[in-house]
């Protein structure tokens, strides 16, 4: 009946406007669309399926209800048996239709709302179906002829089976019933469809039904189910290997392509690792939340929300890996590192963000390393002081990280400062107290020192005073004349030309603290290297803290000024520490 030289064309029956709509909108390539309300029209003029290869019946149509749309199903078959039909309706009645008698003439099913692009995707393989009945229609083969192997019939016996012959049709219903589910949660595209799972089915002419043999096979599918349901139970879906229901599931649709158990089970694991994507993403599992999304593009791989659920977890990383390298722990840091280990062959930022990660870690044990060793300042390779400059320069390690660390080599220096004072080794004390002062983390008790260490100066000044009165000598030359006793005086140390601001970058306020209406302060100390450039920047005190440090040391890293300057040689010195701070005002 069909002219297969053209294009062939699709023709959908419904009264579902909003349906049709859909469909012919999203329409993709040369293939033409017809759209009629009723079966009837189809009936009536049969040559609406000249050069048509598939029919999208909504079940729903007129009002249908089970039995009238199980005949009208026949009818359209009826008309033209190398059609392909594509059934769509409401869940109950869709799933009732397909228990029917009539499963075997269906090729594919989607329950509403429909998504256009799953029917469209059946359309190729759909096409090709068509054309094969086509050409065996041609050759003379009785196409009429549907059903499993060990239990066919044709179409027009079905037509007579729902009123004449109830064997037939409960026997039909029993197959049906197991291939429900594949038609529609889970059918693949393949142009040959695979047998039912073994079953015995012994005609017995004394019996009014058919006798129904369980082989082993489905004794195999049975006992699989089971184990399948509870690993389920246990929530053991997905893992360990071996054990799992989706394993369970899937060697059960090795065995029968067509078993409604299985197909429901692989939908409800869909369900549940849908479930527990957001909770794994929040604990920064991110490895078993991009297993979660691989099993679900295997089960449910038409699913488009599958591919947005893959760049929400992208999008989820790289905000966790930014938290992280800001205030994250240790433990934190150490546990994102090793998942994004896992993940940089599928994530293309993964690697970058796990080798920051790595960095950072390097950092700290070599921090850490230095301190418990006490190796603290220069000129020992390695050492706390220099470790600690660096990744406070380049922010390298988060500030959760670095400033106990930064505290810990301040009051390991105060110690050291404090034992130099003790055996008046003031040439010692000062490099020490330079040190703390460059920390800024001890003011304090780096002030306390000082007046401590100039006390002591003052008072060893003193008796060196009254040593020279009592010997009632000149201190500077000796009772013969010479000057072997003299005291050498000091250098004088070169005046500095201090650095000037040249160019003062505002900070920018945080969004967060200006939608709250949060105002404050931020005090922050540096020093300038002999390019002008701001470096060693520490935040001495915030108010609030946790609001404005990170902008506040973001605006002095770009500001600039004239080096400080030797007045005697002209050239170019670092300055020592300078601190300012920074206000943050909503007016």
């Amino acid at each position: 009946m069909n002219d297969t030289s053209a294009q062939p064309s699709v023709l959908i029956i419904s009264d579902d406007n909003a349906l049709v709509d859909a469909l012919i909108s999203n329409k993709k390539g040369e293939q033409v669309f017809h759209a009629r309300d009723s079966v009837q029209l189809i009936l009536d003029d049969p040559t609406l399926l000249d050069g048509n290869s598939i029919v999208i019946f909504d079940v729903g149509t007129n009002e249908n209800t089970l039995d009238s749309a199980i005949d009208q199903t026949i009818k359209i078959k009826q008309a033209d048996p190398t059609q392909v039909l594509v059934l769509v309706g409401e869940q109950e009645l869709l799933a009732d239709v397909l228990k029917s008698s009539i499963q075997p003439l269906v090729f594919r099913a989607f329950p509403k709302p429909v998504s256009p692009n799953q029917i469209a995707l059946a359309f190729k393989s759909g096409n090709a179906v068509h054309a094969d009945l086509a050409a065996r229609e041609a050759a003379g083969e009785d196409i009429t002829q549907v059903g499993p192997a060990e239990n066919k019939t044709n179409v027009a016996a079905l037509a007579n089976s729902r009123s004449n012959n109830s064997a037939i049709f409960a026997a039909l219903g029993v197959l049906a019933l197991a291939v429900v589910g594949w038609l529609i949660f889970g059918g693949g595209d393949d142009d040959a469809t695979q047998p039912i799972a073994e079953q015995e089915i012994v005609a017995d002419a004394s019996l009014d039904e058919p006798v129904v043999t369980v082989s082993a096979t489905v004794q195999r599918i049975n006992q699989l189910n089971q184990e399948a349901t509870a690993a389920m139970a246990e929530n053991r879906m997905i893992s360990p290997p071996g054990d799992n229901a989706l394993e369970y599931f899937d060697q059960v649709l090795s065995l029968d392509a067509y078993d409604t158990t299985a197909y429901e089970g692989k939908k409800e694991i869909a369900s549940r690792l849908r479930t527990s994507y957001d909770e794994l993403v929040a604990g920064a599992e991110f490895d078993r939340a991009l297993q979660a999304i691989e099993v679900l593009q295997r089960i449910d791989p038409l699913n488009l929300s599958n591919d947005q659920l893959r760049v929400n977890l992208q999008e989820s990383i790289d905000s966790h890996v930014k938290e992280i390298q800001s205030s994250g722990t240790s433990e934190q840091i150490a546990q994102t590192a090793a998942v994004l280990e896992r993940l940089e062959a599928k994530f293309e930022g993964s690697k970058s963000a796990s080798d920051a990660l790595k960095a950072e870690q390097d950092m700290m044990k070599k921090i850490d390393v230095a301190l418990n060793g006490d190796v603290l300042i220069p000129p020992t390779k390695n050492n706390a002081y220099a470790l600690v400059s660096e990744a406070l320069k380049s922010n390298s390690v988060s500030k959760a990280n670095i400033t106990p660390r930064v505290k810990s080599l301040s009051a390991k220096l105060l110690n050291l400062a404090q034992g130099s004072l003790e055996k008046d080794n003031f040439e010692e004390f000062d490099k020490l107290a330079a040190l703390v002062k460059r920390l800024n983390v001890n003011p304090k008790s780096l002030a306390s020192l000082n007046t401590k260490a100039a006390a002591r100066k003052a008072e060893l000044k003193a008796e060196e005073e009254a040593r020279i009165a009592a010997e009632g000598g000149d201190a500077e030359q000796g009772g013969d004349g010479s000057t072997e006793d003299a005291a050498v005086p000091e250098p004088e140390l070169p005046k500095i030309i201090p650095a000037k601001i040249v160019k003062r970058e505002p900070p920018r306020y945080p969004n967060r603290a200006l939608n709250k209406g949060i105002a404050g302060w931020v005090e922050v100390a540096f020093r300038i290297n002999n390019k002008g450039e701001p470096f060693n920047i520490v935040v001495a005190s915030a108010e609030p803290e946790g609001m404005f440090e990170s902008a506040a040391t973001r605006a002095v890293r770009k500001w600039r000024f004239t080096p400080a300057r030797n007045e005697t040689t002209g050239l170019a010195v670092e300055s020592e520490v300078l601190s300012t701070k920074l206000q943050f005002r909503l007016d």
